[in-house]
């Protein structure tokens, strides 16, 4: 009988050794890789959750790459010409937008919104959308992508 409680007392032990080895790995190894979970309830007004962006607006989105210009060279997302455009604050945004108006005007009409993303925690792409939307003259909907790129990427958005 005391064999019995010396090797269940070695795999209770063997089990929490693995438990506290697998709890380490995970904090050390993955979790700092695993974007944080969003809740739409939790944000301010203008941001979005990919997954309320989904089922919100389903595939009728117009996005705006508010990345640096050397970002989006070397990855942006792979969709059609009329449903992304690089939109950054500088002196070039005002050609950017130039080039962009026509589509970002039809969004509104077609029940689209339209969806500002950056980098991690950068403030580029809310400082878009507040440029887009002190324009006054666009009716779709401007939010701010919460996750911004990192978000894009884990949903499985072709890149480029």
């Amino acid at each position: 009988m005391k064999d019995t409680y010396t090797q269940v007392f070695r795999l209770g032990a063997v089990i929490v050794a693995l438990a506290v080895v697998l709890y380490w790995a995970d904090r050390c190894f993955f979790a700092p890789h695993r974007l944080p979970l969003c809740v739409q309830a939790e944000l301010p007004p203008g941001r979005m959750c990919l997954e309320t962006l989904h089922a919100r607006y389903k595939n009728k989105v117009v996005w705006v790459d508010a990345r640096s210009a050397a970002d989006f060279e070397l990855n942006h997302l792979m969709l059609s010409e009329n449903r992304m455009f690089p939109i950054r604050k500088g002196p070039e945004m005002p050609h950017l937008v130039d080039a962009a108006i026509g589509r970002l005007l039809e969004a509104g009409e077609q029940g689209e919104c339209i969806v500002v993303f950056c980098s991690g925690d950068c403030t580029a792409a809310e400082d878009v959308a507040q440029e887009l939307r002190d324009l006054g003259m666009l009716d779709a909907p401007i939010y701010t992508l919460e996750g911004g790129w990192d978000a894009l990427r884990a949903d499985g958005f072709p890149t480029y």
